[in-house]
């Protein structure tokens, strides 16, 4: 075997490539350990800094901070690779003391280092701070209260309505620096959803403060007592319905020879999807068809139930009747009689003659005549009246059941007890 072969069934060994891995392992290792005492300066740039005693300062003296000059500061560590070498600016705090801070005024005060606690301090120096010192300002705490707005930003559904958004609570206090609330205007969330057909909400969502002219703002210092308020947006299903009138039939109308007309015919309403979804017409009335001869007319108040709104706008609708097919008569009738009432009580008519008005098919109407017409009052309800009294009336037309009387009518009757 020659020298090139020898050395290529070698390099091509599997063992041989794990001992040159651990060879080099080693070795590093070695190098590491031998450098891990080493002192070295690292640079740490944006270190946060952190106010110690605000939150205190705050409760107890109604003083915050404001105005500070910068949020982060860069230092210069030194110390061996071991303590420091795996650090970041994350790791480390710049601390201001503000704990003794008894008015408001404007300072500018050193800071601290903090590190963490696996650092050894004795093995950590801060060589130099830029800047040296932070500035800033402590000033009386305010409140403001504002208003909070729902704004909705996407599309509703077709048959569907937005109702304005509704926020809870309706109003936030906010606390900070006096200058910087006043920039303040209101409060807003914003609700963007697509092709809504249900009610939203609630929801707890994050707000917006804005100044008076409807912009953005950036809170410095502003702090709320609300983080999250609960939002609904209300949605209603949309419908245009039909306005009805009830008939009661009778002296020889009916709904087949009644022509109707109602104006408008028709409103639009909206409302849970549940009150509305079954809702095909408003019955707006209810007109006894006895109680006119040949033609009607009435305005009737639009009956809406709470859960309903009308977007219409129209709260009466005039209805109108029209009998056609029937004509109508006078007949002076006599046949009057009485029903009813108690014994022991005498009960006395005073009318004996009564016109009414007759309403019968064209074919019909001319047959009729005042014996056919009898006319009974009942005395049911007057069982403890005395004297004389108007008591209702009910017009038959006998032997003609497509006729009857039109109107109201009424007998005079008195009453007496004992022998009177």
């Amino acid at each position: 075997m020659t020298e090139n072969a020898k050395t290529n069934k070698i390099s091509n060994s599997r063992a041989f490539w794990i001992v040159v891995s651990l060879l080099a392992s080693f070795l590093l290792w070695a190098y590491m350990s031998s450098t891990e005492d080493t002192t070295i300066d690292k640079y740490f740039s944006d270190v946060p800094v952190t106010f110690q005693g605000a939150e205190e300062l705050r409760t107890t003296k109604g003083l915050i901070i404001t105005n500070v000059s910068t949020d982060g500061v860069t230092v210069k560590v030194s110390g061996s690779r071991a303590n420091i070498g795996n650090l970041h600016a994350s790791d480390l705090q710049a601390i201001v003391d503000v704990s003794g801070i008894s008015q408001a005024r404007d300072m500018q005060v050193s800071y601290t280092i903090q590190f963490p606690d696996r650092v050894d301090l004795n093995d950590a120096d801060v060589v130099n701070k830029s800047p040296e010192t932070i500035q800033f300002s402590v000033v009386k705490e305010r409140s403001k209260t504002v208003e909070v707005r729902g704004v909705f930003t996407g599309s509703v559904a077709d048959g569907y309505m937005a109702d304005p958004i509704v926020v809870e609570p309706a109003t936030i206090t906010l606390y900070g620096p006096e200058d910087e609330l006043a920039n303040v205007g209101s409060a807003c969330v914003y609700l963007d959803r697509e092709n809504v057909d249900a009610t939203i909400g609630p929801i707890n969502s994050s707000f917006v403060l804005l100044d008076n002219d409807g912009n953005e703002l950036a809170p410095q210092e502003i702090t709320s007592d609300h983080s999250t308020v609960s939002v609904t947006l209300p949605i209603l299903m949309t419908k245009e319905v039909q306005l009805a009138v009830n008939l009661l039939e009778g002296a020889g109308a009916t709904a087949e020879n009644s022509t109707v007309t109602v104006e408008p015919q028709t409103i639009q309403v909206a409302g849970d999807p549940s009150a509305l979804e079954e809702l095909n017409k408003l019955v707006v009335g209810t007109v006894n068809l006895a109680d006119f001869a040949l033609s009607y007319e009435n305005t009737f108040t639009i009956p809406l139930d709470n859960a309903l709104r009308n977007l219409s706008g129209t709260t009466e609708a005039t209805v109108k009747i029209t009998i056609s097919g029937l004509e109508t008569k006078k007949v002076t009738a006599n046949n009057i009689s009485l029903t009813g009432g108690q014994s022991g009580v005498n009960a006395t008519l005073q009318t004996t003659l009564l016109e009414v008005t007759i309403r019968a098919p064209e074919g019909e109407i001319d047959a009729i005549t005042a014996d056919h017409v009898r006319i009974v009052a009942d005395l049911s309800d007057y069982d403890d009246t005395t004297g004389t009294i108007t008591v209702p009336a009910k017009v038959y037309v006998d032997g003609y059941e497509n006729a009857g009387a039109v109107g109201a009518y009424s007998v005079s009757v008195t009453l007496t007890t004992g022998g009177a």
